[in-house]
């Protein structure tokens, strides 16, 4: 049985904005790019378009949930954050997100090199 080595990659763009003096920054929108290594079939994660599809949905978010989870494990082993607490934080974060609206956007899709793996 042979091995296949692959790579999905999400990145995030956060566009924020400050005003000098203030608590925190606005959250003005959010960016973000499927990225795979060129040995998989893009078909079946990106649209004609060039968008995600529903393979490509479950893909990014599995890579930013593992992305999380290995956030979490890192400040805790550091100790700089209870996971738990770390958690519930999140959580949070995340319900607030549905609460406040603010501008999304799919960038575009590319292919990483397989050379790097």
């Amino acid at each position: 049985m042979s091995t296949i080595k692959a790579v999905f990659n999400v990145s995030v763009n956060l566009k924020l904005e400050y005003q000098k003096g203030a608590q925190s920054s606005k959250h003005r929108g959010t960016e973000f790019v499927l990225d795979m290594t060129d040995n998989l079939n893009r078909d079946l994660y990106i649209d004609n378009e060039g968008l995600p599809n529903q393979e490509g949905s479950k893909v990014i978010s599995n890579v930013l949930i593992q992305g999380l989870v290995a956030n979490i494990h890192m400040a805790h082993e550091q100790g700089f954050r209870d996971s738990a607490e770390h958690l519930r934080w999140i959580i949070s974060e995340l319900e607030r997100g549905f609460v406040t609206v603010a501008e999304s956007r799919i960038s575009t899709f590319k292919h990483l090199n397989t050379d790097d793996l």
